[in-house]
């Protein structure tokens, strides 16, 4: 997931299964401007592996939120 970021904020991207669990986080921290990359895993919370399929991702950053859909091939 790459993302950009105009200036410094607290950014947190988080990933949630089709019936709304949220999955795992990916980032919970202050970021500075600029551009940025974060791969998932394919991991949930616990460690376990998740199954192929649609996920929804979350970014938030400051005052910027957005939900997108990705999917999980394996």
């Amino acid at each position: 997931i790459s993302y950009e970021i105009p200036k410094e904020s607290f950014v947190r991207i988080s990933v949630y299964n089709l019936l709304g669990q949220k999955v795992e986080n990916l980032v919970s921290n202050l970021h500075p401007a600029g551009y940025h990359n974060v791969m998932w895993n394919s991991m949930d919370m616990s460690g376990k592996s998740v199954s192929s399929g649609v996920y929804i991702y979350t970014i938030t950053a400051g005052d910027y939120h957005s939900a997108k859909k990705m999917i999980l091939i394996k």
